[in-house]
């Protein structure tokens, strides 16, 4: 949709939309460089409007250039948060905005007929596995958190870019950053135009509470409370703001959100808490069947305060952001995840624990990430300055977390590209990619990775590259023939799947026997995409290896031999088990105190599996495993719905739930045909006048 605009006009449009009379000087510093057409790399804190720098560069390339642009980020949230702002901001324009992050075994063609593609950087390395024609046309890639790269996800955005500057190599990056001492390092990589610039739109304040005290380097402010819950959180009412409390663990963001709902309660208006009673309904009614979390969370929402964790349902999550933002939630507790996801800012952020359960025990977060959720206080609009605080337990630590923590430098960001499962699904994508077709291409390919820029160890990373393509030859992954490396048609259909090659091997086989129900679930779980695996607790494992010894012939691998092999096969076994249950008909409630596992992380869980069993169903194809197929694909809609095979015509009924198709079949009325013969009355006290009246609507039957 080429149009010629002057870059002016094209500032100008930024600033109309953002209701922004200039701009800032971060934003200036950009400008003064040729943004609108060389590669940039943009460092800066959290909240000092970096997302501009990524508006004028899509207009610029939609609008002047004709080409297509492409956001990815680490995060659906992040991808769903831009592209719901950019369509309210930019849609009349005539620019075409999609958003893509699911659906892994698609070229997503349909997204040929729009401009501006939000991703995830795993969603758009499946598109160019998939060659998706319309890459071709893409002109500028936005890298969001390219700070990322250091994390175990981060080794994919490594490959993305190198794969996509491969393809287009006129392309334009834009990358945008947290504060990092190495940037200049990713700049190079890049061949980019490096800003970094310390400008902050709200002021933050960081500091330490102690003994009812708060210690900014500004000024020192007094509280009166028993604890710092109480004397922060009156503290912060009283003020008429609100304040995010970054918890250790999902149950600390239970605990002090319990802890602070009676304070919060006592400060709530008559209007307000007519809104809240209103809202902790919705929260309350997410799932057919409350559970004791649903419960706990409506409680408290109906009080001004809400946790925020893994543990909650997508719905749950929305409704407490959304009404956070709206500032109708007064005190949130969240797990740290929250820094890095949408943005949600506050006025105060408050840490009471800089320390994290690791495989190591109990360790000091990185100051990355202290940073990361110090940059979320203050609420740009509201705020004219926001307010960090770590609390401390003593006077020594008071002044050391100081030094190592507020003075404290982030941490360099470094290459994560060598984490193995990545490094396996990205070697067998680019050889089935013809980006690697022999041992030629294969170093020239990975000397463009950042891993070898930071450490100059190609040959180290190459020796790791081989050893891969002789695991993916055994697999029947990949073919060697005079040097030439290809992909086998099963190589390139696991790359398209988007599978770990260990993972496609392991369900390969367990594919190739007869599998009992537990069997097709293991063959699930049995993979590093369901990882991390459901933790079995010391007093449960005897229990456990009983059980598992009893229903070992049920199983696709070799117990007895396994166990030696495998140290994680308990808590597979314990993961299957809950899959188990819950195709089984077990309420989320009953799953929850068995399995210790919240709604959130179960349909998490499930989410994966939905995308594994399908996986596993081409698979079955492809080995001429007919009969499995058929079993997966029935299994996936069981997983799907929770429930056991006679309900599954049921559920295909929008509005009918695991809970309700139950209710229907005890009472007779086991498939669609029957519903449609029974009168609404009758159906309406099976399920309820209104559920009654939408099924019989949905059928397309009069009341």
């Amino acid at each position: 949709m080429q149009q010629d605009f002057s870059l002016e006009e094209i500032k100008s449009i930024v600033l109309e939309r953002n209701n922004f009379e200039k701009f800032n000087p971060m934003q200036e510093a950009v400008l003064a460089k040729p943004w609108f057409s060389n590669n940039l790399v943009v460092c800066a804190p959290t909240a000092s409007g970096k997302t501009i720098i990524a508006e004028l560069c899509f207009l610029n390339c939609i609008l002047n250039k004709g080409k297509k642009v492409i956001y990815t980020s680490p995060l659906k949230a992040l991808a769903s948060e831009h592209y719901k702002d950019w369509k309210k901001k930019y849609a009349d324009l005539g620019i075409r905005i999609a958003i893509s992050t699911g659906d892994f075994d698609s070229s997503s063609h349909y997204l040929s007929n729009y401009d501006l593609i939000c991703t995830t950087n795993e969603k758009l390395d499946s598109l160019i596995t998939h060659r998706a024609s319309w890459l071709s046309n893409v002109g500028l890639l936005i890298v969001d958190e390219v700070h990322e790269l250091s994390s175990s996800r981060g080794a994919t955005l490594e490959a993305v870019v190198v794969k996509m500057r491969y393809i287009l190599p006129e392309l334009q990056i834009v990358a945008l950053s947290a504060t990092i001492p190495n940037a200049s390092e990713i700049a190079e990589w890049l061949q980019a135009e490096l800003v970094v610039s310390d400008y902050r739109p709200v002021k933050l304040m960081e500091g330490i509470y102690f003994k009812n005290t708060i210690y900014f380097s500004e000024e020192i402010i007094e509280l009166k409370g028993s604890d710092y819950v109480e004397a922060i959180v009156n503290d912060t009412l009283a003020m008429q703001k609100q304040v995010l409390f970054f918890m250790s663990t999902r149950k600390n963001a239970e605990n002090l959100a319990k802890k602070a709902a009676p304070i919060v309660v006592k400060n709530l208006l008559p209007k307000e808490k007519i809104s809240l009673k209103k809202l902790a309904e919705k929260v309350l009614n997410v799932l057919e069947q409350p559970t004791e979390q649903c419960k706990l969370l409506a409680s408290l929402v109906e009080k001004g305060v809400a946790f925020h964790h893994a543990g909650l349902l997508a719905k749950q999550r929305e409704l407490v952001e959304d009404s956070f933002r709206e500032g109708r939630i007064k005190v949130l507790a969240a797990t740290p995840t929250l820094a890095l996801g949408v943005n949600l800012p506050a006025f105060r952020v408050v840490i009471p624990s800089l320390y994290r359960y690791s495989e190591y025990g109990m360790q000091r977060i990185p100051v990355s990430e202290y940073k990361q959720m110090a940059g979320r206080a203050g609420r740009p609009k509201y705020d004219s300055y926001g307010q960090a605080i770590i609390v401390a337990r003593s006077d020594i630590e008071k002044d050391e977390l100081w030094d190592v923590y507020i003075e404290g430098i982030p941490e360099d960001v470094n290459s994560a590209f060598a984490y193995m499962p990545i490094l396996r699904m990205q070697t067998l994508a680019a050889i089935a990619t013809h980006f690697i077709f022999d041992y030629n291409s294969l170093e020239e390919f990975f000397s463009k990775t950042f891993y070898c820029q930071q450490y100059g160890k190609l040959s180290a990373l190459i020796e790791k590259v081989h050893a891969i393509i002789d695991d993916l030859i055994d697999y029947g992954f990949v073919e060697e023939n005079n040097e030439r490396i290809t992909a086998t048609s099963l190589g390139r259909r696991v790359a398209e799947l988007y599978l770990d090659p260990v993972s496609a091997y392991a369900m390969i086989k367990c594919l190739k026997q007869e599998l009992t129900e537990l069997g097709l679930l293991y063959c699930l779980v049995d993979t590093t995409e369901f990882s991390p695996w459901l933790s079995v607790s010391r007093n449960k494992e005897s229990e456990l290896w009983n059980l598992l010894m009893n229903r070992s012939d049920e199983m696709p691998i070799d117990v007895a031999k396994q166990q030696f092999f495998d140290e994680n096969m308990l808590d597979k076994f314990y993961s299957a088990l809950m899959l188990e249950e819950w195709i089984n008909e077990k309420s989320e409630q009953s799953i929850m105190e068995t399995y210790n596992a919240q709604p959130g992380i179960l349909y998490s869980k499930l989410q994966i599996c939905d995308w594994l069993a399908y996986a596993a169903s081409e698979l079955a194809k492809l080995i001429d495993a007919e009969e499995n197929a058929v079993k997966m694909r029935k299994l996936r809609k069981r997983l799907k719905h929770g429930v056991k095979e006679e309900l599954l015509p049921l559920v295909e009924l929008r509005y009918i739930g695991r809970v309700r198709a139950r209710k229907l079949y005890r009472a007779g009325l086991k498939t669609i045909s029957v519903i449609k013969k029974t009168d609404t009355k009758d159906l309406a006290r099976i399920v309820g006048e209104k559920i009654a009246l939408k099924i019989k609507a949905q059928l397309k039957q009069k009341s």
